[in-house]
C-alpha cells in the first residue's frame, strides 16, 4: 500500500472512531445497572479457570462474556463503570476502524470506507449495546468477526500463518458468543466481493477455504446441544410479521425515519415501500455497474442471513424490546448502504454534494436518535447519582429505602414506525441490593417499594422495580436506620430527592413542642438562593393517622406567605411507616421563593389533610402554640 493510501486510511478510520466516540462519550458516567449486575453477580462464583466451563446458572455458554468482569475484579478488586464503560467506548471506536479497514481492504474507495464508518459509529440501533456495559459481549464478537475477516482475506493472498491465526480467532468467537457460527457465512461474502468473483468448491477447500468455517459452526452447533446448560428463556416468535417490519426496518432506517414523519401509524406501507426503493436502487446500480453486485451481495447477504438467524431463534418481544441483537447484523447494512451512496459519488460535481447530502442526512438521523437514547438513560440513572452523593458521608451499617425505583422508562415520541423505544435501568432478573451495592462498593440493607399514592401520570409508559411489597418493619432489615429516596416520574423524566431518614437514637432528648404523642425534637432552617432547606427530626408517635401531615410554610417578617412544603415526615403515610419506639425520623423540606421578600420565619405543624384541621399543640413549658404551630427562626446563607 503506498504511503498516500496510508494516510488516507488512517484519516478515516481515525475521524469515523473519534465521531463515535463523542457520540457515546456521555456513557462515562453512567452507573452500573440491568445486566451489568446479572453479570457481576454470575462471575462471582467463577475464577479464570471455572468460567470456560459450561453452568446449570446460565441458559447460555459464552465464557468469554464474563472474562472483562473478571478481568475488573483483578484490577481493581471491585467494578468501576467508569472502567467498563471506557472498555465499551474503546470497543465501539475499534469496531468503527476496523470496519472502515475492511471496506478500503475490499473495494480501495475512501468514500465507501468513510460512509461505512460513519454509519456503524452512528446506527440508531446500537445504542444499548454501546450503552450498557452487560451488552459488551456483542461489541467484542464484532470485534472478533472483523478481524478474523481481516486475517481471512490476509491468507487469501498470504497464506502460511494467516490461517491458523483466523481459526484461532473463529474458535474465541464461539468462546465469546454463539452468532459467531455466522463467520463462515460473512467470510463468504467477503471472500467474493474480494476476489470479484463467486465460486463454491465443496471439495477444494483452498478454493472456498469459508467451507472449513461453516462446517466447523455445524459441528459446534450439534454440540451445543448437549451442553449442560439452564433452559432457554426464550419461546417461538409469536409476531412474525411485526419481526419482520422490525428487522426491515433496521435496513432501510433512514427512509423509514422519514416515513414516520410522512405518514404517521403507516409501519407496514413506510418499510414495504422503502424496502422496494432499496431494491430498485440495487436493480440500478447492478444494471450499471455491474462490478458492484458482489459488494451489494456482500451488505445485502449479511444481514439478511443475521437477520433470518434472529427471525427463526427468537420471539418479537425479545427482538424489539433487544436492538442490541442488531449490532452484528448492522455491519450488513453500513456496507449496503455505502456502496450504494457511492454510486452517488460517481457521477459529475452534482452527485459528490448530493453523496455528502445524503451521508450527512443518515449520519444526523442515526447520530440524533442515539443520543436521544443516551440521554435518556443519562437520566433514568439518576436516582444512582443521587445515592451515590449521599450515602457516600453515611455510616456504613445505615441502609438505603428506594421508594419508586424506575425500571425503564420511554420518554420521548416514536422516532421509527416500529419498535420499543424504552430504556431500562433494572430487570426482573436484577435485584436493588445489587444496585447499591456495586455501585457504592459497600454492602449495606436494601430495600425497594412502590407508594402509589406518591406517582405520577406524565403521559409517557414506565415501569418501577419493587422488590418488597412493603416498607416491612425497619427494625429487623435496617437496625442502624435507613436514608430514604423518592423517586417521581414526570414530564422532564426522572427525579429522585433525599427525603430524610429514619434512625434508632436517644428519644430521651426534651422536644421543641409536642402534638399529641408526636415531638419536634430538633429543627433548623437555611436559605439560599431562592431556596430554603429545613432539617427536622420529629419523634414520631407509637400510632399516628393515616391522614396526618405536617405543614412548613415559609414567612415573610410582615407575616406574608412565601411558600410552603405540606406532607407527611419522609414524604410516607405515618401508618404505613410504622416505627417501634425509640426511633427519631430527620425530614428534609425545600421550599422555593420568588421575590425581593426575605423569608425569616417557619411554621410548623400537623394537621389533617382531609378536613384541614390543625392538631393541638404545646411548647416545651407546656403552653399552648399559637395557631398549633412552632416557629423556627430562618437563618440566612453561611
Amino acid at each position: 500500500m503506498s504511503l498516500l493510501r496510508r494516510h488516507v486510511l488512517l484519516a478515516t478510520a481515525v475521524a469515523a472512531a473519534i465521531i463515535a466516540l463523542c457520540l457515546y462519550w456521555p456513557i462515562r458516567q453512567f452507573p452500573l445497572s440491568f445486566d451489568d449486575l446479572l453479570h457481576i453477580r454470575l462471575v462471582k462464583g467463577v475464577n479464570y479457570a471455572t468460567v470456560w466451563l459450561p453452568t446449570t446458572n446460565s441458559a447460555f455458554f459464552r465464557p468469554g462474556l464474563l472474562l472483562p468482569v473478571l478481568f475488573t475484579r483483578s484490577l481493581f478488586a471491585y467494578y468501576p463503570a467508569p472502567f467498563l464503560y471506557g472498555l465499551n467506548l474503546l470497543l465501539h471506536a475499534l469496531n468503527v476502524a476496523l470496519l472502515v479497514a475492511l471496506a478500503w481492504r475490499l473495494w480501495r474507495r475512501w468514500p465507501r470506507a468513510l460512509a461505512a464508518g460513519l454509519l456503524l459509529a452512528c446506527y440508531p440501533f446500537s445504542y444499548q449495546v454501546v450503552a450498557a456495559f452487560g451488552n459488551n459481549v456483542y461489541l467484542v464478537l464484532l470485534l472478533l468477526v472483523l478481524l478474523a475477516l481481516h486475517t481471512y482475506l490476509r491468507a487469501l493472498d498470504k497464506g502460511g500463518w494467516w490461517w491458523p491465526v483466523t481459526a484461532v480467532l473463529f474458535l474465541v468467537g464461539l468462546f465469546n458468543h454463539e452468532l459467531m457460527v455466522l463467520f463462515g457465512f460473512y467470510a463468504a461474502l467477503s471472500h467474493w466481493a474480494y476476489t470479484g468473483h463467486m465460486e463454491i468448491r465443496v471439495w477444494h477447500w483452498r478454493r472456498s477455504p469459508y467451507l472449513f468455517f461453516l462446517f466447523a459452526a455445524a459441528i459446534y452447533t450439534l454440540l451445543y446441544q448437549f451442553l449442560p446448560l439452564a433452559p432457554s428463556p426464550h419461546t417461538a416468535n409469536d409476531l412474525p410479521m411485526l419481526t419482520l417490519l422490525y428487522l426491515g426496518q433496521a435496513l432501510v432506517y433512514p427512509l423509514a425515519w422519514l416515513g414516520a414523519r410522512l405518514l404517521p401509524d403507516a409501519a407496514p406501507l413506510i418499510i414495504t415501500l422503502s424496502l422496494l426503493v432499496c431494491i430498485i436502487w440495487t436493480g440500478l446500480v447492478v444494471t450499471r455497474q455491474p462490478e458492484n453486485r458482489l459488494a451489494l451481495l456482500l451488505g445485502w447477504g449479511w444481514w439478511g442471513i443475521t437477520a433470518v438467524l434472529l427471525f427463526v431463534t427468537l420471539p418479537a418481544y425479545y427482538i424489539l424490546h433487544g436492538p442490541r441483537l442488531l449490532y452484528l447484523g448492522s455491519v450488513g447494512v453500513c456496507l449496503l448502504w455505502a456502496v450504494l451512496l457511492d454510486a452517488l459519488f460517481s457521477w459529475r460535481r452534482a452527485g459528490k454534494l448530493l453523496w455528502a447530502a445524503a451521508l450527512g442526512t443518515m449520519v444526523l438521523i442515526g447520530a440524533s436518535f442515539a443520543r436521544g437514547r443516551v440521554v435518556a438513560l443519562g437520566n433514568l440513572g439518576a436516582p444512582v447519582a443521587v445515592m451515590q452523593a449521599e450515602m457516600a458521608s453515611r455510616p456504613l451499617p445505615e441502609g438505603v429505602l428506594l421508594v419508586n425505583l424506575p425500571a425503564w422508562s420511554a420518554p420521548v415520541r416514536q422516532s421509527f414506525p416500529v419498535g420499543a423505544e424504552h430504556v431500562a435501568l433494572m430487570g426482573e432478573h436484577v435485584f436493588a441490593e445489587e444496585l447499591v451495592w456495586e455501585n457504592l462498593n459497600q454492602v449495606r440493607p436494601v430495600r425497594a417499594v412502590a407508594a402509589p399514592e406518591l406517582g405520577q401520570e406524565p403521559g409517557y409508559p414506565y415501569g418501577l422495580h419493587v422488590q418488597s411489597p412493603d416498607l416491612g418493619n425497619p427494625a429487623e432489615w435496617a437496625s442502624a436506620g435507613a436514608t430514604v429516596f423518592i423517586n417521581r416520574v414526570t414530564e422532564q423524566g426522572v427525579t429522585t430527592e433525599v427525603s430524610g431518614r429514619f434512625l434508632p437514637a436517644d428519644t430521651a432528648v426534651p422536644p421543641l413542642a409536642t402534638w399529641g404523642e408526636t415531638g419536634l425534637i430538633a429543627g433548623t432552617a437555611v436559605a439560599c438562593q431562592g431556596e430554603i432547606t429545613a432539617e427536622l427530626t420529629w419523634r414520631p408517635a407509637p400510632q399516628t393517622g393515616a391522614t396526618t401531615s405536617v405543614f412548613v410554610q415559609a414567612l415573610a417578617d410582615d407575616g406574608r406567605l412565601l411558600g410552603q412544603a405540606d406532607g407527611p415526615p419522609l414524604q410516607l403515610r405515618p401508618d404505613w411507616l410504622a416505627l417501634s419506639p425509640g426511633w427519631l425520623i430527620t425530614d428534609y423540606r425545600h421550599i422555593q421563593t420568588d421575590g425581593p421578600a426575605v423569608p425569616t420565619t417557619l411554621l410548623i405543624g400537623l394537621y389533617d389533610y382531609v378536613t384541614g384541621e390543625r392538631t393541638p399543640g404545646v411548647e416545651t413549658n407546656h403552653q399552648p402554640l399559637a395557631d398549633n404551630a412552632l416557629r423556627l427562626p430562618i437563618q440566612p446563607c453561611p
